[in-house]
């Protein structure tokens, strides 16, 4: 059996057999196929809110560090804005109406929700108020708080949908909403009609999720004001700090 020797400069393993590689000295054999163990890698992938090798650990809330606020004399805080812009095929808004769709979010902490049933109204206040209620009827209180404005009236612009992340639990940077736009009958859920005439591709008009404003929260596991129980999820927050995230300043008196 031949003596394998580590090969320096290839970062491998040859047997010093006749063929020569520079590099490697006089003679060498390289192994350059490094995918023969790869069908026998494993890794755990964890349900949302878990954490851990084995996902034994949970994880806790996610919040802002209210020590490292930008101060109202340097433009004060601003909270991050997702912009969803839909273009109808043939550039008719009004083919919406009648349809329904909803909403996906996925939290800081992996776990994903979807709204329930968003109908499409041609009045932009009326479908204002549709997708905020979904938004913050979502479980688990995961966006607390947000504020929804719809314009409409750009035509051929398509339907520009303003989503300000405003509550206490969706500070910071946020996973972008998904848009749940394909039909989904029986026995699927959220059962929605979908907007059917949606243009998902085109040169010059793509409806899309985009950070319209980055904000400027931050966003850390017990808002880095307090120390994570891995056991129960909970925070304990440091003196003169308080919330499920750590991120309420309450001084010390």
């Amino acid at each position: 059996m031949k003596d394998l020797t580590y090969g320096n400069v290839y970062n491998d393993y040859y047997d010093g057999s006749s063929l020569a590689l520079s590099g490697l000295g006089s003679g060498g054999k390289i192994f350059a196929d490094h995918s023969w163990d790869t069908e026998r890698a494993r890794t755990c992938v964890c349900d949302g809110g878990w954490t851990g090798l084995s996902c034994d650990l949970r994880f806790c809330p996610i919040g802002n560090d209210v020590m490292d606020v930008i101060p109202i004399a340097h433009g004060g805080e601003v909270p991050q804005v997702q912009t969803i812009t839909l273009y109808d095929a043939a550039l008719t808004n009004t083919n919406f109406a009648g349809k329904d769709f909803a909403i996906q979010f996925t939290t800081k902490l992996n776990e994903t929700f979807a709204t329930q049933p968003i109908s499409w109204d041609l009045t932009d206040t009326v479908l204002e108020g549709y997708i905020e209620s979904a938004l913050k009827n979502l479980p688990n209180k995961v966006m607390d708080d947000v504020t929804v404005t719809i314009n409409s009236s750009n035509g051929a612009n398509g339907v520009i949908i303003n989503v300000t992340f405003t509550g206490n639990t969706v500070q910071g940077p946020q996973h972008k909403l998904e848009l749940l736009a394909d039909e989904c009958s029986d026995g699927c859920t959220p059962r929605i009609t979908g907007l059917t005439n949606l243009m998902t591709f085109s040169s010059t008009t793509l409806s899309k999720v985009e950070v319209s404003t980055v904000g400027s929260h931050t966003a850390y596991e017990c808002g880095k004001r307090g120390k994570c129980d891995r056991s129960t999820g909970v925070c304990t927050c440091f003196d003169g700090f308080a919330g499920d995230n750590c991120n309420i300043f309450n001084p010390i008196v």
